[in-house]
């Protein structure tokens, strides 16, 4: 998930990925020296965070990145001979469900666009009726 509204955030949380490689790569000192010149989160323009790290976190619109892949195809085949997408991870599912509703205003679906295609992402022409 890549919030929009312009915020940097960095330096926080384990130790990713990517801070091991720029440490590996540049030394620690020069690392450190980096993210010591980035703007506090409350000053930036741009956040970016993990969906795991964004639980309970708002902000006025965000970006859904490359990191939610589709399902694997299954070995069944519809109709017109198109490989039936495999059915959706429950934890995936909960998972994008924090990284969408991160936001109050707007939303680039971006990384989940292919949900429209899935079999699974399709509302039903009647719903069932909530029970209350």
């Amino acid at each position: 998930m890549q919030p929009d509204h312009r915020q940097q955030r960095a330096g926080r949380g384990p130790p990713g990925r990517g801070r091991l490689r720029t440490s590996s790569t540049h030394g620690t000192d020069a690392t450190l020296a980096a993210v010591n010149h980035l703007t506090h989160e409350d000053q930036a323009q741009v956040t970016v965070s993990t969906a795991h790290k964004a639980k309970g976190r708002e902000w006025p619109s965000a970006r859904i990145a490359s990191g939610f892949p589709p399902p694997r195809d299954s070995d069944q085949q519809d109709d017109s001979g198109q490989p039936i997408p495999g059915p959706i991870d429950d934890a995936e599912a909960r998972l994008a469900y924090v990284a969408v509703t991160r936001t109050r205003n707007r939303l680039d679906i971006g990384g989940l666009a292919w949900i429209d295609q899935h079999p699974d992402g399709t509302l039903a022409a009647n719903p069932p009726a909530p029970n209350l």
